[in-house]
């Protein structure tokens, strides 16, 4: 016959035991649940969020193109050709520049649930945005913006396409310092990798290491800010490719960008380089 010491012991190891299968169950059914979405799809519009198929829907793309979305404003796709832009930045180390638009909304909310808000998902609404605002528009010509509507084989036809074309032939993200990246679990910019990578069929690769920690560039000045990323970054490898783009979520100065370029440019004097952006912040 069972004692009450002993009856009390076997339920709350019974009460901890289903607390834990409650928790793994929980931590299953979450794995299974993330390839399910993306087999089926979304179930609603991430920025409107009606019910859709896709992850923005048809009405907010229309809306955002009714309302000029991604013009800048400033009659030039290159954005290195645009004065307005071009007196903010930091004299380029970079042949390129290619944003999406000013830091408004969308774009603000999006980078922030990027960053901070651990939805890494909103890295693929930015990729799709950039796709259709700035990609087709600006960067691809029309023969391979209408390839890229249609399915494609793992031949690489359009590398093939796009060296022949001079679209950059490597996709490069900006690296996170080991303290950010511990603090989020993943680059921000390597995921815009992976989804333009996968939309472009460009491949992408991590050439850079982020060899310094460095402050937060948000709340620095200008030479602050180049003080902060002075020595920060490394590029061992010298590439076999001409033209190659840095991948980053918003320019601001374009300090961070230029560190980048010029690490990458030791080792790869003779390199083309552009730079996409999903945002960029035009100062007063």
């Amino acid at each position: 016959m069972i004692n009450s010491r002993e009856y009390k012991r076997f339920i709350m190891r019974l009460t901890q035991l289903i607390a834990s299968m409650q928790v793994f169950l929980a931590r299953s059914a979450a794995r299974f649940n993330t390839p399910i979405k993306s087999v089926f799809g979304h179930q609603h519009c991430y920025l409107c969020h009606q019910y859709c198929a896709y992850i923005v829907c048809h009405y907010c793309i229309d809306r955002l193109v009714e309302r000029g979305f991604g013009q800048h404003d400033i009659g030039a796709q290159d954005l290195l050709r645009a004065p307005k832009v071009l007196k903010n930045l930091d004299t380029p180390n970079y042949d390129h520049l290619y944003a999406i638009d000013n830091y408004v909304w969308p774009l603000n909310k999006l980078v922030l649930d990027m960053k901070f808000a651990h939805k890494p998902i909103a890295a693929r609404v930015l990729a799709m945005i950039f796709m259709r605002f700035v990609f087709v528009r600006c960067i691809s010509p029309p023969s391979l913006a209408q390839t890229l509507s249609k399915p494609t084989d793992s031949s690489g036809c359009i590398c093939n396409d796009a060296k022949a074309k001079d679209i950059p032939q490597l996709l490069v993200p900006v690296p996170l310092s080991n303290k950010r990246y511990w603090q989020r679990q993943y680059n921000q910019a390597q995921l815009l990798c992976d989804w333009l990578s996968k939309s472009t069929h460009v491949p992408n690769k991590a050439i850079v290491q982020r060899i310094k920690h460095t402050l937060a560039q948000t709340e620095l000045d200008k030479q602050q800010r180049i003080k902060n990323v002075e020595n920060a970054f490394k590029c061992d490898l010298i590439l076999n490719v001409n033209h190659i783009a840095i991948i980053d979520d918003v320019i601001t100065t374009g300090v961070t960008i230029n560190a980048v370029c010029r690490a990458i440019k030791i080792p790869n004097p003779t390199v083309k380089i552009s730079v996409w952006t999903m945002a960029i912040t035009l100062l007063n």
